[in-house]
């Protein structure tokens, strides 16, 4: 990873003098849910999220491009249901200590805000009448933490709101993803697109302090996962 990056830094400037440069700005709603890497943490919801991006396209030749910007995504997250109860948000400072204490079958619902730094590859197709088709992959992304809210839903307990999260989620996490679309050119200097994306986390998204009931450590690793539908206008 280390390595890519430093090839893209001391790329990026022989790109820009060399090559066809363009830029997209990228905005549209996202489908996201949380999951975990233990059967006994079930993924029980989807949220609305909105993601908006600044992008820019290195063209080596007319069809292949290196990618990278900065963008930010919006109320990401999900709702898991912990078989097991226990301190789940054990380093959180929660509205009430009872919620440190929860019965098995809890749902934990996460709404986090990111800032994104991604960069890929692309490659489209020539064009077909006033069309092109492309094909986002791989694509990466640096994601910065910048808000953690959850909600709280147990038997025995009043549902909470709003709590402060931030402890529980790590400020730093990679993703990656794929996406697909097509683009439309209006004129010479302007194009129209629009796509689908499926980005997902590959480092662990969430912190791992829990504790059981039972006395066991809550070691999962979190995952977030998203399809986003991306419309923009590239320059």
């Amino acid at each position: 990873m280390k390595n890519l990056l430093y090839c893209l830094i001391i790329s990026f400037p022989l790109l820009i003098h060399s090559q066809k440069v363009s830029y997209n700005v990228l905005i549209g709603p996202s489908f996201s849910w949380m999951s975990a890497n233990n059967n006994k943490i079930n993924s029980v919801g989807t949220k609305l999220a909105f993601k908006a991006h600044v992008q820019g396209e290195y063209w080596f030749t007319d069809r292949y491009a290196i990618t990278g910007g900065l963008g930010f995504s919006l109320s990401q997250g999900g709702t898991m249901e912990y078989t097991k109860g226990g301190d789940l948000w054990k380093e959180a400072e929660l509205s009430d200590t009872a919620y440190h204490r929860l019965p098995p079958n809890a749902n934990l619902n996460y709404s986090l805000n990111f800032l994104e730094i991604v960069f890929g590859l692309k490659l489209r197709t020539n064009e077909f009448g006033k069309f092109r088709f492309f094909v986002h992959a791989p694509e990466f992304s640096i994601n910065l933490r910048t808000k953690a809210r959850g909600d709280i839903q147990a038997s025995g307990l009043p549902d909470t709101e709003d709590e402060d999260i931030r402890p529980m989620i790590h400020f730093f996490s990679l993703f990656y993803g794929f996406g697909i679309g097509t683009e439309y050119r209006v004129s010479n200097d302007v194009t129209l697109t629009g796509g689908l994306r499926y980005f997902q986390s590959f480092t662990d998204l969430t912190v791992d302090s829990g504790t059981y009931t039972t006395g066991g450590k809550e070691e999962s690793k979190g995952i977030l996962s998203s399809i986003d539908i991306r419309v923009g206008v590239v320059f």
